[in-house]
């Protein structure tokens, strides 16, 4: 482990030592409690201690990093970082119901344990806390900082609402188009990565240029990672994703890939082959879902969306340059390598 690994180690400790402050206060009903440590991978199903694996944190690293980054300091955003986390778990518990994913992190999810409507609770109670996390911590944050994050948050929350509309809408629509593609996932994934930056950056008290350069940092680096996480989720390696090879292949799920292959401008078997077993009624087969993978690599979706990936990333880069944060940005870049390892 290098000295930037073990610093996003140390972050990801404290963010979870937050957490599990926040998630067991006071908690008035044991098996809601345990409905949420269980998610965030603290407790199997019956509540006994079981240490699952976590996720990366990205997000509330992304946050604390631009604090340190700023200030030297990265202690006075934990709150933020623990909120932004938080709110990530409360989208992912919502998700899995709606995408009827059974796994997630190798483990069943909330929803295949305890049922949708219980699900849907837990999600709830994920992002009151969020909130909690904010205006109830302690030592309090600064008024005009508490009720700045806040804001930022819940504008933030209702983003990420508007494009799991678009996401779930689109799925039955027979075409959707590259631009379309990207405007959803611009709030579904890209402004929460936003948020994480910017609330760094307030935290610690950073000029408005300096937020506003941060979370152009965010926002790129969030469309980034949606893209290499939608090549992961036809390509990847099952150990890798957690999920099953080609889940999104077999549930017709419109991911980037797919929409390009989808909406190829030159007329082929590989494209028409795919937009017939896209119109399909039901999740594909395992042959069919091969079938679907071998076209969209012979339509040279796996490339394209490669390029698109890096374009994002060479954005987020050029976002550091700014004379704001330009001379305080050399973390930042070294965080693109490990968020995007691939690109």
């Amino acid at each position: 482990m290098n000295d930037f690994e073990a610093r996003l180690g140390g972050y990801a400790g404290a963010v979870e030592e937050a957490m599990r402050q926040l998630v067991t206060a006071t908690p008035a009903y044991d098996e809601l409690t345990t409905m949420l440590r269980y998610h965030l991978g603290w407790v199997d199903r019956t509540g006994a201690p079981f240490e699952s694996g976590s996720g990366k944190r990205l997000r509330p690293g992304l946050c604390l990093l631009v604090a340190e980054s700023l200030n030297g300091d990265w202690r006075p955003a934990l709150p933020a970082a623990a909120a932004l986390e938080l709110v990530h778990n409360f989208s992912l518990i919502h998700d899995d119901i709606q995408d009827r994913s059974n796994l997630r992190r190798f483990r069943e999810t909330v929803w295949a344990v305890w049922g949708e409507a219980q699900a849907i609770n837990a999600g709830d109670a994920m992002l009151i806390i969020a909130e909690q996390a904010l205006l109830e911590a302690r030592p309090a944050l600064a008024p005009d900082i508490a009720v700045g994050s806040l804001t930022r948050l819940n504008r933030t929350c209702r983003a990420l609402c508007e494009g799991q509309f678009l996401d779930m809408r689109w799925e039955h629509e027979t075409s959707i188009t590259v631009e379309q593609y990207i405007e959803m996932i611009e709030r579904k994934t890209a402004r929460l990565f936003q948020c994480s930056a910017e609330l760094g950056a307030l935290s610690v008290g950073a000029s408005a240029a300096a937020q506003r350069q941060c979370a152009a940092y965010g926002s790129a680096l969030g469309m980034a990672f949606q893209v290499v996480d939608d090549l992961l989720g036809v390509w990847g390696p099952e150990a890798e994703t957690g999920k099953t090879a080609s889940l999104d292949i077999t549930t017709r799920k419109k991911t980037l890939p797919v929409v390009l292959g989808l909406s190829a401008p030159a007329p082929s078997p590989d494209r028409e082959r795919l937009r017939e077993l896209f119109a399909l009624e039901r999740e594909l087969t395992p042959e069919e879902t091969a079938e679907a993978t071998r076209s969209l690599e012979a339509l040279g979706v796996r490339e394209e969306t490669t390029t698109i990936a890096r374009r994002f990333r060479a954005q987020a880069l050029s976002e550091l340059d700014h004379p704001s944060i330009r001379a305080r940005a050399g973390l930042l870049r070294e965080f693109l390598a490990t968020a995007l390892p691939n690109v």
